[in-house]
């Protein structure tokens, strides 16, 4: 009996181990692992990164895996760069190549895919880019406050918002004085105080980088010498404490450069004077003057203007004599160049004498419209003179505009080298035409409204929008040319 009992103890111990070593083989089946977050959070395009391809920045709500993101028309989109934010620790490529955020560049002509991974979490973020729809005019403020006579249009660098200089049209002749309104937030600020200056006339509108703003004109307190004055310190000065040419003048224009320096040219209308009708400049850095001659300028003017662009300055001259030329000069690195010495399209053609307008792009071509006919007893016609800097070649560029309204236009181009011109038609009427490069002519005209203006300005802000101002009687009319998807 004892002997059985002793087997089966044998028996339960054995099977206790058993049990207990087969408890030990089961294993527990891991937790699944999370899947990593993977995804674009913020998408866009940036002027900085895409430098004379971009003049503003576009951004997009991301809310799925299909990005589409609207760009100017104008746009080339073959070498854009996208700036983007992802979720913690994502890599992200294109074609298998990895891409950085604001430096690389992919070809958006038609969709491309980013991939976002981490681990082995992945998705795919398609992107699309689209045009945005043809800029149109607009009238988007008209001054009422203020009588005007004189005006001048420009642009704040900084900020990109249109400013107009005018004279105050008084009735005693005294008291036509400088004014400054700028257009801020869909209404109109005065800059300063209203009839800040001396009794002016020929009034230039230009600012530095920084925005300060910068008026030239011809001072009557000072026998019609050329002053500037600028805002700064919440009021009017003049630049070096008076009036800069030291002679009365016919005709005055500012430039400033990218370094702040100042260049104002003026035209020396002393009577009897040996110079007289000649084109002199003098430079301020620092609010003094100094002269700096004009190397290879020679002979009397009738209408001077001047541009700044890429720390390069250029002059306009509309030669005086027997039926006037142009000439052109820039000045860079501290050396003059001559683009155009007295030019005129024939022997027997004649420039006509009130209005030399120009502009000049990002590449260094200039653009001039004055008006010439082509021959005696021919019809005078508004015309458009381009000059080429990669060949230094001149050509008309388009074909003549046909109007009788012939003193008052202006010229700009836009970011994109189209060039457009703001004219009078025969009934006085504003109209706009831009240069169709389908056509290598200049597209349909665009009417502004039913009325008769003058004072035309246009020009191009830095953030590529155009505005075009005038004046109906002695109202002033501001219009904007821009995208309906950009407003």
């Amino acid at each position: 009996m004892k002997t059985i009992l002793k087997n089966w103890s044998l028996v339960a111990l054995s099977l206790f181990i058993f049990i207990s070593c087969s408890s030990d083989d089961v294993t527990t089946e891991p937790e699944p692992e999370t899947p990593a977050e993977v995804s674009i959070t913020t998408f866009g395009f940036y002027k900085e990164d895409n430098p004379e391809v971009l003049f503003n920045d576009y951004e997009v709500e991301v809310t799925n895996e299909a990005i589409t993101i609207n760009l100017p028309k104008e746009t080339d989109l073959t070498n854009l760069v996208a700036r983007f934010t992802t979720t913690e620790n994502d890599i992200v490529k294109v074609g298998g190549v990895a891409q950085i955020s604001g430096t690389t560049a992919n070809d958006y002509t038609g969709s491309v895919e980013f991939l976002v991974s981490e681990k082995t979490t992945n998705k795919i973020y398609t992107v699309t880019v689209g045009k945005m729809a043809s800029s149109v005019w607009s009238k988007i403020g008209a001054y009422l406050d203020d009588s005007m006579r004189e005006i001048s249009l420009a642009i704040d660098l900084k900020t990109s918002d249109p400013y107009v200089a005018y004279i105050g049209s008084r009735e005693s002749s005294e008291e036509r004085k400088l004014n400054l309104i700028g257009y801020k937030g869909e209404d109109w600020t005065r800059i300063g105080a209203k009839d800040f200056s001396p009794r002016a006339n020929s009034v230039e509108l230009n600012f530095n980088k920084e925005g300060t703003p910068y008026v030239i004109f011809q001072d009557y307190d000072a026998d019609k010498q050329a002053s500037i004055m600028s805002y700064e310190a919440n009021s009017w000065a003049y630049v070096g404490g008076a009036p800069f040419s030291g002679v009365k003048v016919g005709g005055n224009t500012l430039a400033i450069d990218a370094d702040n320096t100042l260049y104002g040219f003026y035209q020396n209308d002393v009577s009897r004077h040996e110079d007289r009708r000649n084109v002199f400049l003098k430079t301020s850095t620092s609010g003094s003057w100094s002269d700096l001659p004009i190397t290879g300028r020679s002979g009397a003017t009738r209408i001077i203007t001047s541009k700044s662009v890429n720390n390069e300055v250029y002059l306009a001259v509309m030669d005086f004599g027997d039926n006037q030329f142009i000439s052109v000069y820039k000045y860079a690195n501290g050396t003059w160049e001559v683009l155009a010495d007295k030019m005129r399209d024939g022997e027997d053609h004649t420039v006509y004498f009130h209005n030399l307008v120009m502009d000049v792009d990002q590449n260094g071509n200039v653009y001039l419209a004055y008006v010439e006919n082509t021959g005696t007893a021919t019809d005078f016609q508004l015309k458009v003179k381009k000059y080429s800097k990669e060949s230094s070649t001149w050509s008309t560029f388009g074909d003549m505009i046909v109007t009788t309204e012939l003193r008052d236009f202006d010229i700009a181009v836009d970011n994109y080298g189209t060039a457009m011109l703001f004219y009078k038609n025969e009934t006085s009427t504003p109209v706009f035409v831009a240069y169709d490069n389908d056509v290598n002519n200049w597209g349909a005209a665009v009417t502004f409204e039913n009325v008769e203006a003058d004072e035309l300005n246009i020009v191009v802000a830095p953030d590529g929008i155009a505005y075009a101002a005038y004046l109906v009687g002695d109202q002033l009319y501001l219009h904007k040319y821009a995208s309906p998807d950009n407003q």
